[in-house]
C-alpha cells in the first residue's frame, strides 16, 4: 500500500493567513540581506538556482533590458525571496510563471503529469491516462486546485478570500485540474500555478522591466479542455518604490470554472510606481506606505512566523521535504496498514481553535471536498487529526492549510 502527500512550509503545502494591515513603523526598513553574494547584474538570459530557503542575499541587483531571469525550484519548492542592502533595478524580466499542461497524444507516456507551479506554486493535475484503465485525471494542487468533474478540467483559484492582502505568508498559485484520457489517446494535464516572489531592498527598488507570475495554460495551445492555473503573487517592499514597468499576476487560458488571477503587494514609504498591474483589478493589488517584515533579518524583523506540516500518517512520521508528486512517494505506508488512516497535521504559532483542512488528491480518482479539524494544544504548538481513507494500490498527494486571524 503505497501513498504520499504533499505539504510543504509556503510551497507544496501551506498555511494561509488573514491578516490585516500591519504596525506602522518609524520610517526605517532592512531587507536584511546579508550581501553574502554580492551584486547581481546578469547580462544575458540566467537560471538562478535557489538555495534551500530560496532566500538570495545580494548587496545591489541590476537587471538590463533584454535580460530574463527565471529560477531552479529547490526541493522545498519555496518562494523566491530577494534581498538588496542597496538599489534595485529592473529593466529587463523577472519570469515565476507555472508552466502550461500538455497532452491528447496517441505516442509517449500514457500519462501526462500536470504543468509546474513556479517557484511557491502549485502543480496542475495530471491528465487521464490513455489505455482503458485508470483514465480519471487528477484535480490541481493547491488550497484552489482545479476539480476534474464536469466536461472540462477546472482553472485554478488563488484559493484566498480577498482579504488576504499582506501576502504573509508568501505562496503562489494553485494547479488546474486534468482532463479525461480515451483509449486512442492519453487525456490533457493542468497548468501549473503561477509563481510567488518578493524583492525587498534596504534603499529603493526601480522597476522599468516586467515582472511575470502568470498561470499556465491547461493542456496544449489550442486544446484547452483541461484547467489553467491560477496567477501567482508578486511583493515588492522598499522605502521608495519607483519606475513605470509591470507586474503581471494574469491567470492561464482553459478550464471550466475559469481559473483566477493572483495578487500584488506594493510596501514603501514613498509610492512613486507609475507603471500597470496586470490585469488591472484594485481587488487584486494591496499598497501600504509602511514596509512590513520579510525575513527574521529585516528590519521590521518576521518573528512568530506560523508554520504548518502533515507531521504522521497512520503513525508514520513524515519528511521534512517533500516532493508532492506521484512519481515518488514521500511516505509508504506498511503492509497491513488499514482504512481510514490517522493523519496529524501540526502548527506552529496558530490560534488555538482554528480550522485545519486537510485535501486528498488521489492519482486516479475523483477528489472530495476537504475535511476540517479544530486545532488543539497551544499557541506555540497545536495540533489536528483527520480520519481519511486513502484509495490502495495509487499513489495520493495531500494538502493542508488553514485561514485564520492574527490579532
Amino acid at each position: 500500500m503505497t501513498m504520499t502527500r504533499a505539504i510543504a512550509l509556503l510551497g507544496c503545502g501551506l498555511v494561509i493567513l488573514i491578516f490585516g494591515e500591519l504596525p506602522v513603523c518609524a520610517q526605517t526598513f532592512t531587507s536584511g540581506s546579508t550581501g553574502s553574494l554580492g551584486a547581481f547584474s546578469p547580462v544575458s538570459n540566467i537560471v538562478v538556482t535557489l538555495p534551500a530557503d530560496g532566500i538570495l542575499n545580494y548587496t545591489t541587483v541590476t537587471i538590463p533590458v533584454g535580460v530574463t531571469v527565471t529560477f531552479q525550484p529547490n526541493a522545498a519548492n519555496t518562494p523566491v525571496t530577494m534581498l538588496a542592502t542597496g538599489d534595485v533595478l529592473i529593466a529587463g524580466i523577472i519570469n515565476v510563471d507555472g508552466v502550461a499542461g500538455t497532452g491528447y497524444s496517441s505516442t509517449g507516456p500514457p500519462v501526462i503529469p500536470g504543468g509546474l507551479g513556479g517557484p511557491g506554486g502549485f502543480r496542475g493535475g495530471q491528465s487521464g491516462s490513455r489505455g482503458a484503465t485508470n483514465n480519471a485525471p487528477s484535480a490541481g494542487q493547491g488550497p484552489g486546485g482545479g476539480t476534474t468533474s464536469g466536461s472540462y478540467g477546472g482553472g485554478g483559484s488563488y484559493g484566498v478570500p480577498t482579504t488576504f492582502v499582506s501576502l504573509l505568508p508568501l505562496f503562489g498559485g494553485s494547479g488546474g485540474g486534468g482532463y479525461p484520457g480515451s483509449v486512442g489517446t492519453s487525456g490533457l494535464s493542468g497548468g501549473g500555478g503561477g509563481g510567488a516572489i518578493v524583492i525587498a531592498s534596504s534603499t529603493k527598488i526601480t522597476l522599468s522591466g516586467t515582472i511575470f507570475s502568470r498561470g499556465g495554460d491547461g493542456g496544449p495551445s489550442g486544446i484547452q479542455y483541461a484547467g489553467a492555473g491560477s496567477g501567482g503573487a508578486i511583493r515588492l517592499v522598499a522605502p521608495e518604490l519607483a519606475g513605470s514597468g509591470t507586474l503581471n499576476v494574469t491567470k492561464g487560458n482553459g478550464g471550466v470554472p475559469a481559473p483566477t488571477d493572483g495578487r500584488v503587494r506594493l510596501e514603501a514609504f514613498r509610492v512613486n510606481f507609475s507603471g500597470s498591474i496586470t490585469p488591472a483589478s484594485t481587488a487584486l493589488v494591496s499598497i501600504s506606505t509602511s514596509c512590513g517584515p520579510v525575513t527574521t533579518s529585516s528590519v521590521p524583523a518576521l518573528s512568530s512566523f506560523p508554520t504548518l506540516r502533515i507531521s504522521a500518517i497512520a503513525g508514520v512520521n513524515t519528511p521534512s521535504t517533500t516532493g508532492g508528486t506521484y512519481a515518488t512517494a514521500d511516505v509508504t505506508l506498511p503492509g497491513g496498514t488499514t482504512n481510514p488512516v490517522s493523519i496529524t497535521v501540526t502548527g506552529t504559532n496558530i490560534p488555538v481553535g482554528s480550522t485545519f483542512k486537510l485535501k486528498q488528491i488521489p492519482q486516479f480518482a475523483a477528489t472530495a471536498a476537504p475535511l476540517t479539524a479544530t486545532s488543539t494544544g497551544t499557541f506555540a504548538t497545536s495540533t489536528a487529526t483527520f480520519s481519511m481513507t486513502l484509495p490502495v494500490g495509487q499513489v495520493s498527494v495531500l494538502n493542508a492549510w488553514s485561514d485564520f486571524t492574527l490579532p
